[in-house]
């Protein structure tokens, strides 16, 4: 992890510094989103789309339906 500082002007604005803006791939008018968790801030451009964003996530989570299926059945017994 590295720490890049940047100072906040009187009207709550911040420059972006170039390795963050080269790091996020970010450029002039693009947006970005900032997460909050806590007094944790994670910054992060936000994708064109949300569905092509997230497609593929957890994909191994249902790797083998029908074995989880036969687990949870046999659980019930």
């Amino acid at each position: 992890m590295q720490a890049i500082a940047a100072r906040m002007s009187s009207k709550y604005q911040v420059v972006i510094p170039k390795a963050v803006r080269e790091a996020l791939q970010i450029g002039p008018r693009d947006t970005l989103l900032f997460l909050l968790d806590g007094d944790t801030v994670t910054v992060r451009p936000q994708p064109e789309s949300f569905t092509e964003a997230m497609r593929g996530l957890h994909q191994g989570l249902w790797s083998d339906p029908d074995s989880w299926l036969e687990t949870e059945r046999q659980s019930w017994e």
